[in-house]
């Protein structure tokens, strides 16, 4: 199945968005796509499974075990399992995130 990931989702002015890509995709991983204005926020959370992060716009800041990554459209970057972790949108920005 061929989809778009830049027209999935919208930018919302204040907002986060996201969708689920699982069911449309027929996969049993979690797929999501996400699109966050700028200076929002995902806080502190882990994962009991190991997540990429695909930027596809935009600019985000991650911080992981103490350390501040910034991370650009075209970035893949890999959170280990059980690691925890926040995001924040320097600008807006979409990404997508695979939990393997």
């Amino acid at each position: 199945m061929k989809v778009n990931l830049k027209n999935l989702v919208s930018y919302h002015d204040y907002q986060i968005s996201s969708r689920s890509l699982s069911k449309k995709l027929e996969l049993d991983k979690a797929i999501t796509i996400y699109a966050m204005a700028k200076d929002e926020s995902i806080s502190n959370e882990s994962s009991l499974q190991i997540k990429l992060l695909q930027i596809l716009d935009g600019q985000l800041q991650l911080k992981m075990d103490g350390k501040e990554e910034l991370l650009v459209e075209g970035d893949l970057l890999t959170i280990p399992a059980q690691t925890v972790h926040s995001i924040f949108a320097i600008e807006r920005c979409q990404f997508l995130q695979l939990e393997l």
